[in-house]
């Protein structure tokens, strides 16, 4: 094997599939990455098992061929090479790298130990690329990270004629985002998990991409997400997703209008002293006004007010921090607006320019000051 290739786009694809890598697994060759030749193009792999991702990138290749190298080293020593170009060349289960006055032997492993990434699919679907990415953005950041009910560490996909609904819960809140569809998709609905997901929002290109592929393979219950230089694999996750309509609330007390920029600047705040108090803050809503609080006996206290729209009743609650620092870096809009009954009720966040989107947060019970 011999390839030539740029340094950046090697590197490029290196910290793309490197996060797939098993840092310490039982099986050794999952601490690898795969390299090899695909017609004018060399393919960069990965897996864990249960996702694996190809990153290919443009080349010059010499000689076809393919070798399975250690992730770590490989990694670590093309992102500290120059811009230039690199050489590849694989020859008695060794991995020569040079690039001008730098070069590097690595051992490497047969490429046909390495796992094979799954990528054959029975049904293929095109999605439009932003739109989808961005609703991906709004959603993905409230799955579960508990192993007891995989379930929730996935987004819910439901295909329905000309939408798809996105929703995802880790039991404490939940993120909602339909998406309007040109094309009319069959009935469907599957699970798919959040990290493979979180990557596809992560390598979000901002181009002229006007769509993504997805595929399924049904029988093997694999998902296939195929981008220009990227392909991500992945099973999907078995079981019985919850039905959120039991969860959103249909009637409110109070509606708040807030800037997000200083709401999430004022939750912020509170946060550096809420770490030592179970993370909570507490909003008091009344004035037109939003007193947002919180205080631990080591650290001491602190409160900030903003400006708000407020119709019906005075409110007060409470939530843990993070929650709203994750759903307030996520929104892409100027204001949110919550919408809230009795003080341990979830409460609705919506994005008044987005009528697709929904966000439920579970307050946290309020201790009666003395």
């Amino acid at each position: 094997m011999k390839i030539t290739l740029l340094q950046e786009n090697l590197n490029q694809g290196l910290s793309i599939v490197s996060r797939f890598v098993v840092s310490h697994p039982q099986i050794p060759i999952l601490s690898h990455i795969a390299i090899k030749t695909d017609k004018n193009r060399l393919r960069v792999s990965a897996t864990n098992l249960e996702i694996g991702v190809n990153y290919y990138c443009g080349a010059k290749i010499g000689l076809e061929g393919g070798a399975a190298v250690l992730a770590r080293t490989f990694s670590d020593f093309v992102a500290s090479l120059p811009a230039e170009k690199v050489v590849l060349t694989e020859a008695k289960e060794n991995l020569n790298i040079t690039c001008g006055n730098f070069q590097a032997n690595l051992p490497t492993s047969p490429i046909n130990d390495f796992p094979k990434i799954p990528t054959k699919v029975s049904q293929k679907f095109s999605l439009p690329y932003q739109k989808f990415i961005q609703a991906l953005g709004s959603v993905v950041f409230a799955t579960s990270n508990d192993d007891s009910r995989p379930v929730l560490s996935g987004v819910n996909f439901k295909f329905s004629k000309n939408t798809c609904l996105l929703s995802a819960t880790d039991g404490y809140r939940l993120s909602f985002k339909k998406i309007s569809l040109k094309k009319e998709f069959p009935k469907l609905e599957f699970i798919i998990p959040s990290l493979v997901l979180a990557e596809l929002v992560r390598n979000r290109s901002e181009g002229d991409l006007s769509s993504l592929e997805l595929g399924l393979a049904s029988e093997e219950k694999q998902v296939v997400f195929f981008l220009p230089n990227l392909e991500f694999s992945s099973r999907l996750l078995e079981g019985e997703y919850p039905n959120i309509n039991k969860v959103i609330p249909q009637d409110k007390e109070t509606t708040v209008t807030v800037d997000r920029e200083e709401f999430l600047g004022a939750v912020k705040m509170a946060a550096i002293f809420a770490r030592e108090s179970a993370n909570t803050i507490k909003l008091l809503i009344a004035n037109n006004k939003v007193q947002v609080s919180a205080n631990a006996p080591v650290l001491g206290e602190n409160t900030s007010q903003i400006e708000a729209q407020i119709e019906g009743e005075n409110q007060k609650v409470a939530f843990n921090f993070r929650f709203l620092i994750d759903l307030l870096s996520a929104l892409k809009s100027d204001q949110v607006v919550m919408e809230l009954q009795q003080s341990e009720k979830p409460v609705v966040f919506k994005n008044p320019k987005d009528k697709d989107f929904l966000h439920i947060i579970m307050p946290v019970k309020i201790q009666e000051e003395e």
